[in-house]
């Protein structure tokens, strides 16, 4: 079977979208949950109000697309392109911090993407001493 290959406009190949994994999730007594989750190039912190329908506690070992403000993507069998943007008009947006997405990669239900802000991210580069 070969592999699903989105395309732009213009009939150029999408890059596929950065595939994180839950690593950790926490919860905090003002309303906050904290995620990080990662791949070999580093790992993202990121928070969200317990109280927005899309503040979801991620399935382990499960693979996550990762939607930025610059990320592109036609799922199969999509007639639109799913941006940040998109997602947040069906969902919630954070005013403070860079608002993050993250949909299950190999399909799901829509209450299944979480939006998250940014707290931090670190690179998963090792230095030696």
């Amino acid at each position: 079977m070969k592999a699903y290959v989105a395309k732009d406009e213009q009939g150029y190949d999408l890059p596929i979208p950065e595939i994180v994994r839950s690593k950790q999730v926490q919860n905090d007594d003002r309303g906050i949950k904290t995620l990080t989750v990662g791949n070999d190039k580093g790992d993202y912190v990121l928070s969200c109000n317990m109280e927005a329908s899309n503040c979801v506690t991620l399935e382990p070992g499960r693979d996550y697309y990762v939607f930025t403000k610059t990320t592109k993507w036609k799922f199969p069998g999509a007639t639109d392109y799913a941006t940040l943007a998109w997602l947040q008009d069906w969902s919630v947006t954070y005013k403070k911090g860079e608002n993050i997405a993250l949909v299950p990669a190999g399909g799901g239900k829509p209450e299944e993407m979480g939006m998250y802000f940014l707290d931090s991210w670190s690179t998963g580069a090792k230095t030696s001493k």
